[in-house]
């Protein structure tokens, strides 16, 4: 009996491949890093000065953006 006569009686064993559990070791570094890159940016990035809205006025005529000041609440009559 050859081997080829063997192998289709008896079939070729199949052994399972050991198991073997993804490595998080990747996902961990690629987390680190974003968390130093958003540190980072947090603390290192210039943020620049805002200049405050001026008030609305009748004077403003432009399409920038005023601030309207907010109405006195009308005193309590007696």
């Amino acid at each position: 009996m050859n081997d080829l006569h063997r192998i289709m009686q008896e079939g070729v064993p199949d052994p399972e491949p050991p198991k073997k559990l993804p490595s998080i070791m990747p996902w961990a570094l690629v987390a680190l890093l974003l968390v130093l890159v958003s540190l980072g940016i947090r603390l290192f990035w210039p943020v620049p000065v805002t200049q405050p809205l001026p008030q609305c006025t009748d004077q403003v005529r432009t399409q920038d953006a005023c601030v309207r000041k907010a109405p006195e609440p009308a005193a309590p009559a007696q």
